[in-house]
């Protein structure tokens, strides 16, 4: 009798285990989110495919004044661990519920349009982004991204004008001078991407032979041809086995 008494119990044990692991919700997979940087660094260029390089950056500590904007700043600051960890749906609810609570907080509208472009919504990252600088127009990360928003959606005039706000404003970081002469060169405002990369050298601790290249075929396409020389002469100075450049300068 209870060997029958314990076959039931295991068998009505194992059946509620089966169905509690059939409850269960599947996981979804979410997108990885692009590395973001606080202050990024001097970056190489490929040749090949520049922009690839180009780097969505991530604002600074937020300081709220009255309690519905402390309370909105703590929800963006849960908004953005939860970025980190890849849960996107459950930052942008936070996002949401924060704006709700202060509708001109810019940092809100920032954190949104990161997470639209990690999912490669750049229409909406747009959108977030004009939030962003609408209320606090000296954000110049807010401005990098916006251009890059921009830059994907093709939309290179407007990728310029995002870039050069955000150089004005924030004139040391050099990534952005990258930014902005990749989105001129593609719009075809080689005067601009000239001035950039020139910006960008004069800034370099010391010569990046990639930035040269990217000088040296400004120069080119703007129809400088003396620049254009000079510049892959210095390069030459730098690395004497380049046989790319010395082609380049046989065919002068």
């Amino acid at each position: 009798m209870w060997e029958i008494i314990t076959i039931i119990i295991l068998a009505a044990g194992a059946f509620y285990l089966v169905r509690q692991a059939n409850m269960q919700p599947e996981k979804v997979q979410e997108k990885p989110k692009p590395k973001v940087h606080d202050e990024p660094g001097e970056e190489v260029i490929p040749e090949e495919d520049p922009e690839e390089n180009m780097i969505l950056e991530k604002e600074g500590e937020m300081i709220g004044t009255d309690a519905e904007e402390r309370e909105a700043d703590r929800l963006i600051s849960d908004a953005n661990s939860l970025f980190a960890k890849g849960k996107m749906r459950e930052a942008e609810k936070l996002l949401i519920e924060a704006i709700k609570k202060d509708r001109r907080n810019p940092h809100a509208y920032f954190a949104l349009g990161n997470i639209f472009f990690s999912e490669d919504n750049f229409e909406d990252s747009v959108n977030a982004y004009e939030k962003a600088t609408e209320y606090d127009p000296m954000n110049d990360v807010a401005f990098n991204n916006l251009g890059l928003s921009h830059y994907k959606m093709k939309d290179y005039r407007s990728a310029v004008s995002a870039f050069e706000k955000a150089t004005a404003i924030n004139p040391d970081i050099k990534n952005r001078y990258i930014n902005l002469a990749l989105a001129a060169r593609k719009d075809h405002s080689d005067k601009k991407a000239i001035k950039a990369l020139e910006t960008l050298n004069d800034l370099a601790d010391e010569p990046n032979v990639k930035h040269m290249k990217m000088l040296a075929e400004a120069y080119e396409a703007n129809g400088q041809k003396d620049k254009f020389t000079k510049v892959l002469t210095q390069i030459l100075e730098i690395d004497p086995e380049d046989v790319d450049v010395k082609r380049k300068l046989a065919r002068q």
